[in-house]
């Protein structure tokens, strides 16, 4: 495996410093509160630098929220295979309510949905971008279930994709604006297990 150069070393130190910077300025004064011109001086850098290193201010926070895909890649990995879909749905779901509570953290995700809420942000943002591991996962989940006679016929893998991710990004909301008390996974495990069961075919 070659070393990297001395140059390589200094631009993912500059980019790491442009994260961290980006991040703590956007937690103090607000995302929609925070130009590139601050960050840049923060970090004393160019304009330049900081767009050779990320697009927007945006995919600042995306370049760390993006480590969640590896993370569902894994949990996948270890779900019981034999499980009902509804099952795998919820185990994936409280592996990542876990992961988002310990290791993400409140501050991070307010400055996300801040930032999702925003006009600086494409309608089609990563929080409900398709392609994202964790809706291809679902995806799987749902047709496999629909497949089997778990779920009910009469909704398309979308819609139902759609219902799944309201459940994910209505009680992480709810914990984002309750105090210390609010147990994300298990609000979700018990929300989306009312929600689930009203999608199975023996409740129809």
């Amino acid at each position: 495996m070659n070393s990297l150069t001395s140059r390589q070393l200094k631009a993912l130190e500059t980019r790491e410093k442009l994260l961290k910077t980006s991040l703590d300025l956007f937690n103090k004064h607000g995302f929609e509160h925070v130009s590139v011109e601050q960050i840049t001086k923060a970090c004393n850098v160019s304009k330049g630098t900081f767009y050779t290193h990320f697009p927007s201010k945006y995919d600042v926070i995306l370049e760390k929220f993006k480590e969640l895909d590896s993370f569902y890649s894994t949990v996948e990995k270890n779900i019981d295979r034999t499980l009902p879909a509804s099952e795998k749905i919820l185990l994936l779901y409280q592996e990542q309510m876990k992961y988002l509570t310990n290791v993400v953290g409140k501050d991070l995700l307010r400055t996300v949905y801040t930032a999702a809420m925003t006009n600086q942000v494409e309608q089609d943002h990563y929080l409900v971008n398709p392609q994202r591991m964790i809706f291809q996962i679902m995806n799987t989940y749902i047709e496999e279930g629909i497949r089997l006679g778990e779920f009910r016929q009469d909704l398309e893998v979308s819609q139902f994709q759609a219902i799944i991710q309201r459940c994910m990004r209505a009680n992480v909301y709810d914990w984002l604006i309750h105090n210390e008390n609010f147990d994300l996974a298990a609000e979700m495990a018990q929300f989306t297990s009312i929600v689930l069961d009203g999608l199975k075919v023996e409740n129809k």
